[in-house]
């Protein structure tokens, strides 16, 4: 259970009234692509990037994209100028973004409906923000819904894949910005007898595209179930992602973020995990080449705990995965001074030499740059009780820290998502008022 303190920073974090961290100033254009927070804010905040649109009640509601480079984390701020903070049940979260698209989902205490999606578009021109009608797909959570624009830049479809009582029999509701109404389609399946023997339900953490109409839904504990929304017969077929690494097999584990991620780029699915393991003692001797023990051979000495990162790939016609890269944390090189100042207390006790081997990985994100297939981002934390932490990127194939910048970790850390958002935005800065990025 959480102790008393734990349930109020959870509250804090989740609540409407949790207000936004400020942003370093503009010095560069926009970044081609970003880290987004995926729980929006309750606060007025107005710049080039604000549209607006009704609810379903009538009143205005205000977006609003607060950006920074991928070291940091950009986030959408709402605002509805006659609601207050006890008008919403929760934080609005950013559902998903695709290209210039970015759905978002808000619960009202007082509407109808409660639950509202909107869809926010970059451009071109201003950009734009419309209520998605309903009624919804009844679906297990927000992140059921995948987003797939069009080729022809202005129309995009939904799609929500929503499981019925029957194992692997799934109805695709899917809504077209073309006829701006809900259809539903009935999947077929091509499963493996195995498949699903092993797997009964896909719990999505998230939606990628897969080329052309496909979307996949990622369980990433599990795998990924995808097929063509714009089928008129949606084929749905499974990719089952790679076995937990050994070291995170143990113990009880809510949420897959902070281990696993799945990216899709270059026309090849990506998948990277991190896992704690413990390091050998190089030390340590065998009691059967020994003819004395002294006592301290005979107290069990405290495994030091170290991480290491993978990664997969494969295309969806191949019926296997290809290993990547591979890097323990004390391979990871830190070569370049004004990073070397900003981690002052991960150098080795023995030789002083710079390492991130005093530091623990978390929350994997995979680059979505074309010529960066190998770059990870992740957060770090000291081993120690010290607060401090730090957002890194780390080349994995040729095992460098790229870059790094500190993070402040308070109370609770969502996994954020790669959004190209920032390369569709036109952001005029001199006419923006509290503009973010």
């Amino acid at each position: 259970m959480l102790d008393e303190d734990c349930t109020e920073a959870f509250r804090k974090i989740f609540s409407p009234s949790c207000r936004p961290p400020p942003l370093p100033s503009p010095d560069t254009a926009p970044a081609p692509w970003v880290l987004l927070e995926p729980l929006a804010y309750v606060a007025d905040q107005t710049n080039a990037t604000t549209a607006e649109a009704s609810t379903s009640t009538g009143h205005t509601l205000r977006v609003t994209v607060c950006l920074t480079d991928p070291l940091g984390v950009s986030y959408v701020c709402v605002h509805c100028p006659d609601l207050k903070d006890t008008d919403y049940a929760s934080r609005p979260s950013v559902v998903c973004s695709e290209k210039d698209f970015l759905l978002l989902s808000v619960l009202f205490l007082h509407a109808p409906q409660g639950r509202e999606y909107f869809v926010y578009k970059a451009g071109p021109g201003r950009p734009s923000l419309r209520l998605i009608p309903g009624p919804y797909p009844l679906v297990l959570t927000a992140s059921d819904f995948g987003l797939l624009p069009r080729d022809d830049g202005d129309h995009f479809v939904l799609a929500a894949l929503c499981y019925s009582l029957t194992p692997w029999v799934y109805d695709l509701h899917v809504f077209s910005s073309r006829t701006w109404a809900w259809s539903t389609k009935v999947t077929q399946t091509e499963i493996s007898s195995d498949v699903r023997t092993g797997v009964s339900i896909i719990i999505a953490s998230k939606v990628i595209q897969l080329g052309g109409g496909t979307l996949g839904w990622v369980d990433l504990w599990r795998g990924i179930a995808f097929c063509n929304v714009l089928d008129e017969i949606p084929v749905l077929r499974f990719i089952t992602l790679p076995m937990l690494m050994p070291g995170n097999k143990e113990g009880v584990k809510p949420a897959p973020w902070p281990l696993r991620n799945v990216a899709y780029s270059n026309g090849l699915i990506k998948f990277i995990e991190v896992e704690k393991h413990e390091r050998p003692d190089v030390d340590e001797t065998s009691c059967d080449d020994m003819d004395t023990l002294c006592e301290s051979d005979c107290l069990t000495k405290p495994k030091e705990i170290g991480w290491r990162a993978m990664t997969w790939y494969r295309m969806t016609s191949w019926d296997h995965w290809r290993k990547g890269c591979m890097a323990y944390d004390e391979e990871i090189s830190v070569d370049y001074p004004r990073l070397s100042e900003m981690l002052p207390h991960v150098r080795d006790n023995v030789t002083g030499e710079l390492t991130l081997k005093d530091l623990l990985a978390s929350y994997p994100v995979l680059s979505l740059a074309c010529h960066c297939d190998d770059i990870v981002y992740m957060l770090c934390k000291l081993k120690s009780c010290s607060p401090k932490s730090w957002l890194i990127t780390v080349d994995l194939k040729r095992k460098i820290l790229v870059d790094l910048a500190p993070f402040s970790l308070e109370g609770c850390f969502s996994s954020a998502h790669p959004s190209e958002l920032s390369s569709y935005l036109k952001t005029d800065l001199g006419n923006c008022n509290n503009y973010c990025f």
